[in-house]
């Protein structure tokens, strides 16, 4: 499971994903679109042109979204939470 944010500086969405994420202890990977093109031209052929973009890479696909979404971010948390425990209950 791989969580990354693309971000960049002084963006007040930005910095409220990342701290919602922080807090509910979701793993995830900040990227500057600022400093990568490539990342930059990833999440324009995703089709967001603001910023933050989260993908996440999870199990049984991907989700990606842009802007801050708390609502998503929580979502993420519980299924989060349900994979950790259907692995620990598979094992």
């Amino acid at each position: 499971m791989n969580v990354t944010v693309y971000s960049k500086p002084n963006c007040m969405g930005c910095t409220a994903t990342k701290r919602l994420l922080t807090r509910l202890e979701i793993p995830h990977t900040i990227v500057d679109i600022t400093d990568d093109v490539a990342a930059y031209e990833y999440v324009r052929s995703l089709g967001y042109t603001s910023a933050p973009v989260v993908v996440a890479e999870l199990p049984d696909g991907m989700q990606h979204w842009a802007e801050f979404r708390e609502e998503r971010i929580r979502h993420l948390r519980r299924e989060l939470d349900v994979i950790a425990y259907l692995n620990q209950e598979l094992s």
